[in-house]
């Protein structure tokens, strides 16, 4: 899906995000009527941030007769647009906005008949049948030809994907992390047949009853979280409950073979019971395994920007003082580690570093002149002790020090140290406690200005009066040395770090949203 306008694409995050101007809305509004090419966009668009908001709100004005359908169902990346956790409050807004993410054009024009792909890619039309499951994230994932969601649809039907690994959400609350490959059949929001392959499934007391069946048995769920393989060849089904009780009954009669709780495991193959081979919990994929495998991604293509003078990914290494700059070309080197402590980062097998006592510091060195730097980190905050909390700061106060750091009502602030004036406007939201944050920086002497990001959306905006060149010299992540003529002031961060990464060159608006899609954690909010 591409936007016709990087400005539009900007509108749709902030309604997304819960920020959209009046100004924004009539935009919005104005393209929406232009055709239904364009609301076709906007659904695949909203489709992303729906999957934690099955409601939708209709507008009023009639929609004109679709356009024909294109000649291959579109595969949409589920990881560019905007905050998920937002969608409600974007929601609200929408006085001249269709929502309409769970419908097609047809209920506006009266037709009644939706366009769909058939599995040759040949279109034709046919009643319209409601979306079972959204496609909330994925990494690596491939679909035999015809055997692929509508964009981000699942409706009733087969699907079979050949690699990678996909986590779709259905319309009773259900998550279903897919592994490939696997072939299943959606019948509706409540039942799924696996035909092979492995899948887990978390499903909230909303979802009670959620069923998978197989060649040899169904799996009714009763509000837990477990793992189920089915082998290709012999269909024997492997049942793993990590949490809760799930039934497994007879396909034909109901019957309940067996109760199967946490902790317990069964097979069943030709209507006989045996013992399931030992399976570890972490064979069977989570979220946050989607969310891990996309960031891999991510951190080896950042090997090979030009413009980064350090990347530090946050991976606990030989020696466990040491932060590990991976652009070895750079002049800049790794960081030394006093008091902060390893721990669990954005994702179970991700590490970050927790900065909890006043001397917990990650020591860095800057060396050089610019004109230019964007600094980038993903924190999150337990909270906020003193007046400034303290994320990446130059020792003392020397011109041309950096500094960025939050105040105690979490907004971000910071800028170079010159000799004269500046101005500060605040645009955006604080940092949020206990949730994976990104926020970054960027300074440009060109223009006498600093933006600070967070989660992408500008927060904050600087200008100084002077010229002033950028020189970090030391510096300490997670802290701050004072100059030593004056008192002591703490700045000691409280919370978790994980990657941070410096640029020699300002980034733009739009390749910070960028980075925030790649290493957010999970759409839906969740780290597992």
């Amino acid at each position: 899906m591409n936007l016709p306008d990087p400005k539009l694409e900007a509108v749709l995050n902030r309604l997304a995000d819960g920020i959209a101007t009046d100004a924004d809305e009539q935009q919005l509004g104005e393209w929406l009527r232009s055709g239904p090419g364009a609301r076709k966009m906007y659904r695949e668009f909203m489709a992303l941030h729906s999957a934690l908001h099955w409601d939708y709100v209709v507008a009023a004005a009639p929609e004109p007769s679709p356009a024909p359908a294109p000649a291959a169902r579109p595969w949409v990346p589920l990881f560019m647009m905007g905050r998920c956790a937002a969608f409600a409050a974007g929601a609200l807004l929408a006085t001249a906005v269709v929502w309409a993410v769970l419908r097609d054009d047809d209920q506006a024009n009266g037709a009644g008949l939706p366009i769909s792909q058939t599995a040759k890619g040949v279109a034709e039309t046919h009643p319209a049948m409601p979306i079972a499951a959204l496609l909330v994230n994925e990494v690596g994932a491939k679909f035999a030809e015809g055997l692929g969601p509508d964009g981000v649809r699942f409706g009733p039907g087969d699907y079979e994907i050949l690699s990678g690994i996909v986590h779709l959400r259905f319309a009773n609350g259900a998550d279903m992390v897919l592994a490939s490959p696997a072939r299943l059949e959606i019948q509706d929001a409540q039942r799924t047949r696996l035909r092979y392959g492995r899948v887990r499934v978390t499903a909230p007391p909303s979802a009670k009853g959620f069923t998978i069946s197989t060649r040899a048995a169904d799996y009714i769920d009763l509000g837990t979280e477990f793992g189920l393989q089915v082998d290709r060849e012999s269909g024997a089904s492997d049942l793993y409950v990590f949490d809760g009780q799930v039934n497994v009954a007879d396909s034909r009669s109901g019957k309940i073979l067996s109760e199967v709780v946490g902790g317990r495991s069964s097979r069943f193959v030709d209507g006989a019971i045996g013992e399931a081979p030992e399976r570890d919990e972490t064979e069977f994929p989570t979220r946050g395994t989607i969310g891990f495998g996309r960031w891999k991604q991510y951190a080896e293509t950042m090997r090979h920007d030009r413009g980064l003078v350090a990347f530090f990914p946050f991976r606990k290494e030989g020696d466990a003082s040491v932060l590990t700059n991976v652009i070895g070309a750079a002049a800049m080197g790794d960081g030394r580690i006093v008091g902060a402590r390893w721990t669990t980062g954005r994702w179970p097998g991700k590490d970050a570093l927790l900065f909890d006592g006043d001397t917990d510091l990650v020591k860095i060195e800057i060396p050089g002149e610019y004109s230019e730097l964007s600094i980038a980190a993903w924190v999150n905050i337990d909270r906020f002790d003193f007046v400034l909390n303290a994320i990446l700061n130059s020792d003392g106060y020397d011109r041309g020090d950096i500094h960025f750091q939050l105040t105690r009502q979490g907004y971000p602030r910071g800028g170079v140290v010159i000799n004269g004036g500046f101005q500060d406007q605040v645009t955006g939201r604080p940092v949020p406690l206990g949730e994976w944050v990104h926020v970054a920086s960027v300074l440009a002497t060109g223009t006498r200005t600093q933006q600070i990001y967070v989660n992408g959306v500008l927060a904050r905006e600087r200008t100084w009066m002077q010229d002033e060149i950028l020189r970090p010299g030391s510096c300490r992540i997670g802290n701050w040395l004072p100059p030593a003529d004056a008192d002591p002031e703490r700045r000691a961060l409280r919370g978790r770090v994980d990657e941070l990464a410096i640029w020699k060159r300002a980034l733009p608006a739009k390749e910070i949203q960028q980075l925030v899609e790649a290493g957010r954690p999970d759409l839906t909010g969740n780290e597992r």
